[in-house]
Formats: structure tokens, sequence, C-alpha cells
């Protein structure tokens, strides 16, 4: 028998889950269930904590988690816009998680926070009547870099105990630091003081907190879109240097340059009506989704 999401909803309250305290109703097309634990790596709880979107109506949806920007230092799962009214309008369960912040926490402490939240929401998202076979990871700026290296370097799912086929693809919006060891010395002082706060003080250890490095031939990746503001940006440089190395490795991606946006607009307007980031989004989920 298949059920709609409000008898499920309905039926995970009668259960009585204290991660339901924070439950808002009403909120536009969806439920959401907010605060739920994914792991117990942080010192303040809500650091890892993720807000789960639940279209009211559907079953056995397609999953997006996101993870927001801000530096490896700020930056809240809050932060989503409009992309929660988007995706569950189009029948997808929007997930937003929380991590761990520099300086508290230094490189890998934030990449293990996305695995653990990716691998909590594989083992639990059925509950909330999710496809665990079809979960998507969504970063912005720093959030595309962890959503892009957990990709590359398997150990940090490894480590969760994930694996790579929990990701049918990963959708990377204005990411920055695929190359840390490049744009450490290119960028001001205060990027710069985030950038050492975050990965350390050498080369070798922003070499090995850079996707690129990670990437070799013969490397097996889920399906990538990567989307960059303006022209001549430092988003733009570091999406085509790491759509470089995936082509040298033998991989395909898709990259999309939208000149017209900042890395401000770019996340604030996706979602919007007549947006182009957001439905060229769409056509890359439903892509991947018939491949599946």
């Amino acid at each position: 028998m298949r059920f709609n999401r409000l008898v499920i909803f309905c039926a995970i309250i009668l259960i009585g889950s204290s991660t339901l305290l924070a439950q808002r109703k009403g909120e536009g097309p969806y439920f959401k269930v907010a605060d739920i634990p994914y792991a117990k790596l942080a010192k303040e709880p809500r650091l890892n904590a993720l807000d789960v979107y639940m279209p009211k109506k559907g079953s056995k949806s397609p999953v997006i988690i996101w993870v927001h920007g801000g530096l490896w230092a700020f930056g809240d799962k809050s932060d989503v816009g409009i992309k929660p009214t988007l995706f569950t309008e189009k029948g997808y369960i929007f997930i937003s998680i929380n991590h761990r912040l520099s300086p508290d926490i230094k490189h890998p402490g934030h990449m293990q926070d996305v695995a653990h939240a990716l691998v909590w929401v594989y083992n639990n998202i059925v509950h909330y009547s999710g496809d665990p076979e079809k979960i998507f990871l969504m970063g912005y700026a720093s959030g595309a870099q962890m959503s892009v290296m957990i990709t590359v370097n398997q150990k940090y799912l490894d480590e969760a105990k994930g694996s790579l086929d929990m990701i049918k693809g990963v959708i990377s919006i204005d990411g920055l630091g695929f190359d840390v060891a490049k744009i450490v010395p290119d960028n001001n002082n205060k990027v710069k003081d985030w950038c050492l706060d975050t990965f350390g003080l050498t080369e070798r250890e922003w070499q090995e907190a850079s996707p690129v490095t990670h990437i070799k031939p013969g490397i097996k990746v889920p399906p990538i879109f990567l989307a960059y503001s303006g022209v001549q940006t430092p988003t733009e440089s570091d999406a085509l240097n790491l759509a470089r190395k995936f082509k040298d490795s033998g991989v395909s991606i898709q990259v999309k340059s939208y000149a017209k946006k900042n890395s401000l607009s770019i996340h604030r307007e996706f979602g919007k009506e007549g947006d182009p980031v957001g439905q060229d989004v769409l056509v890359f989920l439903q892509d991947c989704l018939r491949k599946l």
C-alpha cells in the first residue's frame, strides 16, 4: 500500500519522535522537520544537525542534500532561499545540513561531517518517504568544494561507513577551493587567513585538501554539474581548472557559465521564476534520474 506524505507525517508525529519538536507546519508546498541530529562529532549539537523539507504528496522521492557556503567558517543550514519550494514542488525532498566551522575545526572535520550527513540520509530517508537510491549532493561556494571533495576522495565516506554508490549526482554552485594551493596565495589577506585557519599553513596540507589532487586517471565518480558566475572570476578559474583535471583523467562533466551572475546572485536568485541556474539544475537531475 502506498501512503501519501501527509499520512506518513501524521504517523511520525504519533510516534512522538523528539526530533519533531521544531516542526513547522504549512510552509509552502512542504512539511519541514528541523534540527535532526545526524552525528555527534560537534561540541554544539546544532552543527551536526539537518533540516528535511518534504513534499506534501508523493512517495519514494528523490533527495537533494544541500551544503551551505561560508568559506568553511560561516553559514547555516537555514540559508536556503527559496530552494526548498523549487525542489519540493518538483517532487524532491530537500535536505539542508550544518557542519562544524573553522577555526574551531580544521580540515578534514568539515568533510567528515558532510560524509556522516550523507550516510545518515541514506540510512534514514525512507522514514521520510525518500528513496535512498536517488540521493544527490549539492553545495554552494565552500559547500560545493566539500561536495566534490567527498566524491573524489572516498576515505571520508569509508570512515563514515558509507560508499560512493550512495551519491547519484553532484551539483557545484560557484564552488571555491578545488585547488587550495592556488587560491591561498591568489587571494586577499582575509580570505587567506580563513583558508589558513581551515587547511593549515603548509602547501602539503593545501594539496591534500584540494579535490584536484585526488582526481587520477580511471577515477570513477557520479555525474557532476559545475556552475560558476561572472567572467574572469576566481570561481570561473577554479571551475575550469577542475573541469580540465577531470577531462585529463577521462571523466566528462557538465560545466555551465552564468556571465550575468555574481557569487551572491547565483545563490540568492536560485529557484526564482525564469532563473536559468535552477532550471539547468533540474534538467541535470532529470537526466541523471532517467539513467538510473
